[in-house]
Formats: structure tokens, sequence, C-alpha cells
């Protein structure tokens, strides 16, 4: 098992649906949330970085290309910085909320992601998944999470847990939301 890089064996179902925001980033609580506060693409958690500011608001359909999704919930993933600014504007990446991406890659024991598909090669080369920094950063995680876990478990909790200061979702102001019942499970 590769501690703390597990993919998702299903894809995402949305349980949120706020709407009617004017900007992008006043549904960032309301993201940070849906995906777990971590990465949808390399699965780092925000516990691990200690800011958020490290965490974007990606547009999985980029703005270049449909402005008029800019402010769509539904267009909207959590990414790191690096995912994030890798993407940019490129197509042709699995969506998450479409795909599970246990279907489409591993980890392996060196920290290598492998492609297990097309649709994985385009997860692993656009977003530079298996660069050598990234490689280097990830491998060193799975250790230090499998060390914590064997000889640490209270402190292996505590970086797998949620961050510190965690959004309470009941008390947002949403001008729309099509889920209300979901702020009661945030």
């Amino acid at each position: 098992m590769m501690q703390g890089f597990e993919y998702p064996t299903e894809p995402h179902i949305r349980r949120h649906g706020p709407g009617g925001y004017r900007d992008y980033e006043s549904y960032r609580d309301w993201v940070r949330d849906e995906f777990m506060f971590r990465c949808v693409y390399c699965l780092h958690r925000e516990r691990w970085y200690g800011r958020g500011a490290t965490f974007h608001i990606e547009h999985f359909i980029p703005v270049a290309g449909d402005p008029h999704r800019d402010l769509e919930y539904a267009n909207l993933l959590y990414a790191c910085a690096t995912c994030n600014n890798a993407k940019c504007d490129i197509l042709g990446v699995p969506d998450p909320c479409s795909v599970a991406f246990a279907d489409c890659v591993s980890i392996k024991e060196d920290g290598q992601v492998e492609a297990l598909n097309e649709a994985g090669e385009s997860l692993v080369k656009k977003l530079r998944l298996n660069s050598v920094k990234n490689v280097h950063h990830r491998f060193r995680w799975m250790r230090v999470l499998a060390a914590l876990q064997l000889h640490e478990p209270d402190l292996y909790c505590e970086h797998m847990g949620f961050p510190d200061e965690l959004p309470d979702l009941r008390t947002k102001r949403v001008p729309l939301n099509s889920r209300v019942e979901s702020v009661d499970d945030c």
C-alpha cells in the first residue's frame, strides 16, 4: 500500500452545489471540502504544507477555452500549485468526476506514477507527474508516512488528517445552493 497516495476507485461525485458567486475564489472553502483538502491530481494534502496558499482552484475546462465556465462549480477542482501550473490551459486530462483515477494510474513503490491506460498516460505526461522533482517529493512522503504509521501512529494520523482550520460551510452566505443538505456533512 502506498501510504497517502491511493487514487479513488470511483469517479468523484459532487457533494456540494454552491452557485452565484461573482468570483471563483469565493468557492474556495466549498472546493477544499469537496476534494477532502488534497490535490485531485497528485494527492498531496494541505496538511503536508501547513498553508492553503499552495493550493489553487483549478478550472477543469480552462477559462481561456470557455470563459462562461469560470464561475461554474462543476468546473472547479482543487489542485496543488505544481499540478495547477502544469495543467494551465491544457485540455485532454481526464476529469476526476467522470473517471476513477485508480483505473488510470497507480503509484509504484519507488514513487513513480504508472499509467494504466491512455487517460493515465495523459495525466502523467501533461501534469509531469514523473518529473524528477515530483517523484522525489512523492517518494519522500511515502517513506515518511510509512515510518510514522509504524513508529508514531498518532503523528501519522495527524499528517493524514484534515487541516486545523476547517471551513464551516453552514455559515457561508452563498447566493444559490442546489444541495443545501450537503453542509450538514462538511
